[in-house]
């Protein structure tokens, strides 16, 4: 449990070294960061552009990806906390893992992410779904 806290309290703080300091640019190699997302596997539960899978990146407020500092944190910190084995929960991503540069790269590509969903209203063939889930048998 201490070591919970210990997590949770590095993360605020570096949240709080963010907020007061924030960065107007994004460390890092975005096409790097591309190759690197998918060679170890980021889309299989971030999606490929970040809005779909199991964990949405975009658009969530998450303060894991609100600085560089935060996001490598993170990562780091899982090498302790996350299980050996594998499991639905995030991997450990340790320094032999993903080096500085490498956590900074994938860092660049994600920030760009973008939002870019259609309304309901946008798509016909969702739309039908809805519509004919609604209707009474």
């Amino acid at each position: 449990m201490t070591n919970c806290r210990a997590i949770a309290a590095s993360l605020a703080l570096a949240l709080a070294a963010s907020m007061a300091g924030a960065q107007d640019s994004v460390p890092g190699d975005a096409a790097r960061g591309k190759e690197l997302y998918h060679a170890h596997g980021c889309y299989g539960c971030h999606g490929f552009n970040g809005e779909t899978g199991a964990r949405d990146l975009v658009a969530t407020g998450s303060p894991i990806i609100a600085d560089l500092a935060t996001f490598t944190l993170f990562l780091r910190l899982r090498a302790d906390q996350a299980p050996l084995l594998p499991s639905t929960r995030m991997p450990n991503f340790p320094v032999e893992s993903l080096s500085d540069a490498e956590v900074s790269d994938i860092y660049a590509y994600v920030r760009r992410f973008k939002l870019d969903a259609p309304a309901v209203a946008d798509v016909p063939t969702l739309r039908a779904i809805l519509e004919a889930a609604q209707r009474p048998r």
